[in-house]
């Protein structure tokens, strides 16, 4: 009995795979749509941000005021001192002996600085993609910003910056560093304010007056705007863990319910082709051998399974081959327990199976059959989220295909606690076997 059973269902995996175009539907089409989808959206880099070189643009038209120039600050941070222009009168004791741990990076390697005198030119740059983004500092920027003997007030101003909307990440960098630098002025001159007002309540405003025009004092209050005391550094640390392209995640999750969507096709395909060959009259020759009817069906059905079996197997093993070529190095996508690997390809492919053979049992033709099918592993394609978009999971548990692609990305995410998802597959693939495979024997006549 298990030979004759063994030998139509070999007769059939034979056939399946010596079919170059149905090859390439099984195995060609849903690993390109995976890949595709997921270089498209994940991006063939790494997961890296570039966060050297910034290239930026200054303008600094600040003409400064009460013996400081707060854009000469801005342009500081950016460019080195020896190339600016920038608040040399402005001293501090603290200057000296301040010094980096030297295991920082400096906003210098950060970015790649220029200081111009257009705005329309550095507007310009940053339109063509030849600056991230331009830092453009108003002429009263200081007089607005600043305190002095005669100016006890702050008055509200803003820097611009003009930044490119292709370059959304370098750009989101150069006005974080705006704003560290603004928020630090803000703070010092709100500061200042405050003890400005208290001595004036305290003592007068002589007092304060003879306070504010003190060396003593604009020496000691001018180190919180001088960048060799709070200089700007960036520490750069790696992140722990393995390095992987962007793309994998996504390659994951689409090829798994690819792998899924084309798995029921082919578990539709094989049962319904018992109508081609009785079409055919070669199912005819089986039933009038000394073959029992029993025997037929049930090799037919193992070679619908071993097909899903195999097809889920080649596909995982080529989007496993995309995932490391895309990562630069071999890179075990699904995960390394393949013992559990192996269930869910087993599971799923029973399920497919199952669902193809009820589709079978209850069509009358293959037309029938086969848009039976299309509706079916649509509708379960959409449940499960194969399309890209994902359903309520309250929705989408309807679906075998949510069912088999949630274990598998279970398993590439490390988890085990695929039990629930086994014995669904399982349960609805006998279930489902079972009741296509008593109405296709009984609707079956040659």
């Amino acid at each position: 009995m298990m030979n004759k059973i063994f030998t139509i269902a070999w007769k059939d995996i034979r056939s399946t795979y010596s079919d170059r175009n149905l090859v390439m539907i099984m195995l060609a089409a849903p690993l390109a749509v995976a890949t595709i989808i997921a270089l498209a959206f994940g991006g063939v880099g790494g997961g890296d941000v570039p966060i050297r070189d910034i290239p930026v643009a200054i303008v600094n038209f600040d003409t400064g005021a009460n013996g400081q120039n707060l854009g000469a600050t801005y342009v500081n941070a950016f460019i080195p001192s020896e190339d600016t222009t920038g608040d040399a009168d402005t001293t501090c004791p603290l200057v000296e002996g301040t010094a980096g741990n030297g295991n920082s990076t400096s906003l210098q390697d950060l970015t790649e600085a220029v200081l111009l005198d257009d705005a329309k030119a550095a507007r310009e740059g940053v339109n063509n993609g030849t600056y991230a983004a331009a830092i453009i500092i108003p002429q009263d920027f200081s007089q607005k910003a600043t305190i002095g003997p005669t100016k006890f007030t702050i008055e509200p101003t803003s820097i611009e910056v003009y930044a490119n909307g292709g370059r959304v990440i370098q750009a989101g960098i150069i006005r974080s560093i705006v704003e560290g630098i603004s928020n630090q002025m803000a703070t010092g001159n709100v500061t200042i304010q405050s003890l400005l007002n208290e001595v004036n309540s305290e003592f007068g405003v002589l007092q304060m007056s003879l306070l504010t025009s003190s060396a003593a004092f604009n020496d000691n209050i001018g180190c919180a705007f001088v960048p060799g005391v709070s200089g700007l550094g960036i520490d750069q640390q790696s992140l722990a863990g393995k390095s992987v392209n962007g793309a994998i995640p996504l390659l994951i999750v689409f090829g798994a319910g690819q792998a899924m969507f084309f798995t029921l096709f082919t578990g539709q395909g094989g049962v319904s082709g018992i109508f081609e060959e009785r079409k055919q009259w070669t199912l005819q020759r089986l039933v009038v051998s000394p073959t029992p009817r029993l025997h037929i069906l049930l090799g037919k059905m193992l070679g619908v399974l071993v097909n899903c079996v195999l097809q889920l197997v080649f596909l995982f093993v080529a989007l496993t081959v995309v995932g490391s070529v895309l990562n630069g190095g071999f890179v075990n996508i699904w995960g390394d327990n393949f013992v559990l690997i192996g269930l869910v390809i087993l599971s799923a492919a029973l399920s497919a199976t199952g669902v193809g053979t009820l589709l079978a049992g209850v069509a009358k033709t293959p037309e029938q059959g086969q848009i039976y099918g299309s509706l079916v592993n649509v509708a379960m394609a959409v449940l499960g989220g194969a399309f890209g978009f994902q359903l309520p999971e309250a929705v989408s548990r309807f679906s075998l295909l949510y069912w088999g692609s949630d274990a598998f990305q279970k398993l590439a995410n490390g988890s085990t606690e695929i039990g629930l998802n086994l014995a669904v597959l399982f349960g609805l693939g006998v279930v489902l076997f079972g009741i296509g495979f008593w109405l296709f024997n009984r609707r079956l006549d040659v």
